[in-house]
């Protein structure tokens, strides 16, 4: 993937032909996710996944459902050391599993994904740690 040129191209070429927008579409070196709407996905996926076959021809392709995005946003957070440990430790505390993990270059959110069951006592846990307790 990171050699190709055009890549990331042909795999949003796959949602948009089939009316899809994302939400969301973090990246590493090799690997690359899309987040869209579960209701907008399933009557098109078959569809989708042959588009990024025919299209990117990837090493692999792996759906995930029942996903919730937390972003824990502040303009401070560049400035303040631990803030990604804080998340992460209240997280764990909580018995949270965290699925996805993207932190944008300006340094101003953290996107967290969640399996649907723990969003609540997600955000819980991220408002306790940042709201009641003040670490």
């Amino acid at each position: 993937m990171n050699s190709e040129i055009g890549f990331g191209r042909k795999v949003l070429q796959a949602f948009e032909e089939n009316g899809i927008s994302f939400e969301h579409m973090p990246s590493g070196i090799d690997t690359m996710t899309v987040v869209v709407h579960e209701s907008e996905f399933i009557p098109k996926e078959q569809q989708v996944v042959s588009a990024i076959h025919r299209l990117a021809d990837p090493d692999s392709i792996e759906i995930e459902a029942d996903l919730s995005l937390i972003a824990v946003v502040g303009r401070g957070m560049r400035a303040n050391r631990g803030t990604a440990g804080r998340i992460f430790a209240a997280l764990a505390h909580a018995h949270v599993n965290v699925r996805m993990i993207d932190q944008g270059s300006s340094e101003l959110n953290i996107i967290i994904g969640v399996e649907n069951k723990d969003f609540e006592t997600a955000i819980r846990a991220i408002y306790d740690i940042f709201v009641e307790t003040q670490l």
